[in-house]
């Protein structure tokens, strides 16, 4: 079973046009996301003050630009009409086994 007790903090993100919304977290980074492989299916509540209120599926995805180190983020298997805020906290569940 996965720790994951320490909340992700969205510093931004970004909608990938057929895949979903990419979900950076902020500086401090949660030490679970390093901890858990690539590609590992969560279950993404956003926070009531948002207009989405329905849990999403994401993966946990590397990312990188030039000259810079790799981040690991969050994928959702969701496409909003606007990106989530920068400070929202997201909690972050085990997925199902049946997805």
């Amino acid at each position: 079973m996965l720790e994951l007790s320490t909340p992700f903090v969205v510093e931004t993100s970004f909608r990938l046009p057929g895949l979903g919304l990419l979900v950076l977290p902020a500086a401090s980074e949660p030490s679970w996301l390093t901890a858990c492989s690539l590609h590992t299916m969560l279950t993404v509540r956003l926070p009531a003050s948002t207009q989405y209120s329905l849990p999403v599926i994401g993966t946990i995805e590397e990312i990188s630009h030039s000259d810079q180190l790799a981040r690991r983020a969050l994928l959702l298997d969701f496409d909003p009409s606007i990106p989530l805020s920068s400070g929202i906290y997201l909690q972050v569940e085990e997925a199902p086994s049946e997805f």
